[in-house]
């Protein structure tokens, strides 16, 4: 499945997701990421043992909805699962790139301070295929006729 290309550049932008996992076969748990995408796959960045992330192990299927708070009207659904999980150098530096793109500095850091002189915990990447994009949006986003 191909990612539109109006919701790439949204992402570039720093949309946010909402990430439902599932928790148990009843409870699901959701969580507000930071989101981006690798080809016409969704990428998400997490601490290494999290609850989210032991969810996701026990079954891989998810949903993102992702928006941007400049237009919170203006959404996608994605429904999809986890095909690779990324640990080690590759996902700590991952989250340097998505904290320059949402806060404008490295991740829980000064500029220069090195990963391993900052105590921070390591990262991992989930490559999540979508099966299925849903754009939504609001009579507040759609274009005004003339």
């Amino acid at each position: 499945m191909t990612i539109p290309k109006n919701l790439k550049s949204r992402i570039d932008e720093g949309c946010f997701a909402a990430l439902a996992t599932h928790i148990n076969s009843t409870d699901i748990q959701n969580h507000l990421m930071w989101i981006d995408y690798e080809d016409e796959n969704f990428l998400i960045n997490t601490e290494q043992e999290r609850k989210k992330t032991e969810n996701i192990r026990l079954k891989a299927s998810l949903t993102l909805l992702i928006f941007s708070p400049k237009q919170m009207y203006r959404s996608w659904e994605i429904r999809g699962s986890v095909l690779e999980i990324r640990q080690g150098d590759d996902a700590n530096q991952h989250i340097d790139k998505l904290s320059q793109r949402y806060v404008g500095k490295p991740y829980k850091r000064q500029e220069g301070t090195a990963w391993d002189e900052g105590n921070i915990k390591d990262r991992e990447i989930w490559t999540i295929k979508p099966n299925n994009i849903a754009s939504m949006s609001s009579l507040g986003s759609q274009p005004n006729s003339e």
